[in-house]
């Protein structure tokens, strides 16, 4: 029999992190490594019908995510202690070689009940902003619960274990991945609805959220249309309730700036199309770890202009193969899209060497090789 390894993530909505855990534990089920993914029962289709489409295990459970909203808050608080306690009763009913606990910091149930379960315990790591108590409450927890950190990058490691004394616990970083084999520009067929708009495109990809900064987007948009014609702008990705004060706020800055060519997408399950029918890929985030959506961008050849968030610094090299800004700096971000506007050798040779790097750096298969690897680092060691 196999390793038997539980990923289990308190965010049930389907994103970034959601996405690496359904590539990932489909590629480790075929190297004999089986993944049961544990996520909650509220706000999960989406994750559901993903895990389904690849028959990866899943089991769903009543579990509560953090929010700022005062009512979710209070209810959080108030299952707190049973929510442990059912995952407890869980670990300890399938005695799983390894609890893998994705999501970042915050989702630290299953840290605790996997390690009075007796089981190994690794806590994934994939943030670089996070309020003062999850950070406190994360030292607490990893220092006498978890055997293993997983991040998501060096600014991440930085972030929560540069000045901490966790020279016991083993520390292993894994990149978000990119299956470069599906985001291939040779082979995907270009998104018919952006494709049908005059001009170039410039897209961004991601949940509506104030992290992904899509104002200062918005703001670039305003300044680029005072100096080229013909441009569509576009950003893909779902309104989620939690966030309907900001979306509201992005319409009223669109309408104020009057960004016409300002395109709000929607969700799509079909990224690799979305960027096909893209010109330029603009990350315009204030905070990222292991930002995915610019790997992708990266992997289907197109040319970025992204802000200095996360680990993108290690994998574009500004002027190179793509361009890095100061985040929360719309004029930068107008600057270097301008250049790329102006300049399609410049979009092809950036888009042809962003690609190089990532199937070099980024692709699945690296992933999956290094998580095989630390999971049996982790059971030689303990």
């Amino acid at each position: 029999m196999g390793l038997r390894v539980a990923n289990i993530v308190e965010e049930g909505r389907l994103g970034g992190p959601q996405i690496r855990i359904v590539e990932v534990a489909r590629r480790l089920n075929d190297i004999n490594i089986e993944t049961t993914v544990i996520l909650p029962k509220y706000q999960s289709e989406a994750f559901k019908k993903k895990l389904g489409e690849y028959n990866i295990k899943t089991t769903l459970l009543p579990l509560q995510r953090l929010t700022k909203d005062k009512k979710h808050l209070l209810k959080y608080g108030l299952f707190l202690l049973y929510e442990i306690l059912i995952l407890y009763k869980y670990f300890k009913k399938e005695k799983f070689d390894l609890i893998h606990c994705s999501g970042g910091a915050w989702q630290y149930k299953g840290v605790i009940a996997g390690k009075l379960a007796g089981s190994i315990t690794l806590w994934h790591l994939n943030d670089t902003n996070m309020q003062i108590i999850i950070r406190f409450l994360f030292r607490l927890v990893a220092r006498f619960f978890a055997d293993g950190l997983i991040v998501a990058g060096q600014r991440v490691k930085k972030y929560y274990v540069g000045q901490l004394d966790f020279h016991t616990i083993p520390v292993f970083e894994i990149q978000a991945p990119v299956d470069t084999a599906m985001f291939d520009p040779e082979i995907v067929v270009e998104d018919p609805e952006i494709a049908a708009y005059k001009g170039l495109k410039v897209v961004t990809v991601g949940n509506i959220n104030p992290l992904k900064g899509i104002e200062y987007f918005v703001e670039m948009i305003s300044i680029l249309n005072k100096h080229y014609d013909h441009l569509n702008f576009f950003v893909v990705g779902p309104r989620f309730d939690s966030q309907t004060q900001y979306s509201k706020k992005l319409s009223g800055l669109s309408q104020s700036l009057k960004t016409r060519n300002l395109h709000f997408y929607g969700s799509s399950e079909n990224i690799p199309s979305i960027l096909k029918a893209a010109d330029i890929y603009v990350c315009s985030s204030i905070t990222e770890a292991s930002p995915i959506s610019v790997w992708e961008a990266m992997a289907m050849a197109k040319p970025i202009v992204s802000t200095d968030v996360g680990d993108v610094s290690r994998f574009i090299t500004n002027g190179e193969n793509g361009f890095v800004v100061p985040a929360k700096d719309s004029g930068a971000l107008a600057e270097k899209t301008g250049m790329l506007i102006k300049n399609e050798d410049i979009r092809e040779e950036f888009g042809y060497k962003a690609r190089r790097v990532v199937r070099q750096y980024l692709d699945i298969g690296i992933c999956v090789k290094k998580h095989r690897q630390f999971y049996k680092e982790i059971l030689t060691k303990l």
